[in-house]
Parts: C-alpha cells; structure tokens; sequence
C-alpha cells in the first residue's frame, strides 16, 4: 500500500476513534446528572421514614459539591472568614441547598424532562434541560440547567440555574446585603432561623 495512503488511513481511523471518544466523554457529565436525577426523584417521591430520609441526604451528597458551593456564595468574604466560621457556613449552607433542591425535585415530579444538550462552561458542563408539565400541556416548560465540574474525578453539580436564575447567584446575593448591612454573625443567625424555619428560598 502507498505510504501516504497508509498514512491518511490510520489518521482517518484516530479522527474517528478520537470522535467517538470525544461523544463518549461529553456525554458522561449529562449521564451523572440525569441518573442521579432519577435516583433523587425516586427516592424524594418515596421517602418516608427515618432511613429513607438517611438515603435521599446521601443521594444529595453524592450529587452536590458543597465545598464549591460554599466558597461561590460566600465569594469574596470567603478568605475573611475564619476555619471556624467557614465551617459553621458551609454545614448551614449544606442543609439550605439541599432543601431547595429536593424543593426543585417535587415541583417537576409531574413534569417530563428533556436532556436538549450539553454545553462548555468556565468551570466544567452545562447540561440543558426542558422540564413540561404533563396536566397541563399549555403550560410554558421550565428550563433547568445544571452546571457541573470534576471533583477527584467524580461528575457534581455546583449551579442549579432555573428560568435563568442562579441558585448560586441570588444566594450570593442575599449573603452580600446581610454581611455588608449586619455583619457576618448576623448572616448565620439569619441562615440558622431559616434551616430551622423549613424555608428554602
């Protein structure tokens, strides 16, 4: 055979090779998220016991990086806080998004989700989805995305953007007027009062 020739083959079949390795790894972020959103779904809709609740908040903690979490709320208050008050944050913190999320949860079990994509972000994957309402077909969908990155090698979710609306992003928010308002103490007595309230907003 033709050297050349040989040469345009074998680079033909790595192109291909390399392609398909490329689709088998894009896809791996929107299989974590969309396996674990089954598994929360299932057991959220189920739980109804003192180990039911043990397995929903271990299913959480296997989806969310709540390292992450902590330090993009927090932002640039962060380094301002001691290893003692970044710890008590970070657990208030902890129980508050898993609140909003298993709200999230409840409010699309009726629904029907679409995976429509899988985009690149600053800090991991974006994966897109369309959540429609199976009573109320009229009813506008609700576009959910999830922002995920690696964590030693392991898919977690650091966002949650529905309607365009950052979970990190209006935390963070509300973080920055109480610290610049009352102080930092006054940001975790107030996160405290809502933990034990059952808000999730």
């Amino acid at each position: 055979m033709n050297p050349f020739r040989r040469t345009r083959l074998f680079l033909s079949v790595f192109a291909l090779a390399f392609a398909l390795c490329a689709t088998a790894f894009a896809s791996e972020a929107q299989d974590f998220v969309k396996s674990k959103q089954v598994e929360l779904t299932e057991l959220v809709s189920k739980s109804k016991s003192v180990e039911d609740e043990k397995k929903v908040l271990a299913a959480f903690d296997s989806v969310l990086d709540y390292d992450a979490l902590a330090k993009d709320t927090l932002k640039d208050f962060w380094d301002e806080r001691t290893p003692a008050e970044r710890e008590e944050f970070s657990t208030l913190l902890k129980d508050l998004v898993r609140n909003a999320y298993r709200r999230n949860i409840k409010k699309t079990m009726g629904y029907d989700v679409d995976y429509t994509g899988e985009t690149d972000a600053d800090l991991g994957k974006t994966i897109k989805t369309v959540a429609h309402n199976r009573k109320k077909v009229h009813e506008e969908p609700v576009d959910i995305d999830y922002l995920v990155h690696q964590v030693g090698g392991q898919w977690r979710i650091r966002d949650i953007v529905t309607e365009g609306s950052s979970l990190v992003t209006n935390y963070r928010n509300q973080f920055r007027r109480i610290i610049k308002k009352h102080g930092f103490p006054e940001l975790l007595k107030k996160m405290k009062a809502k933990r034990d309230k059952g808000d999730i907003d």
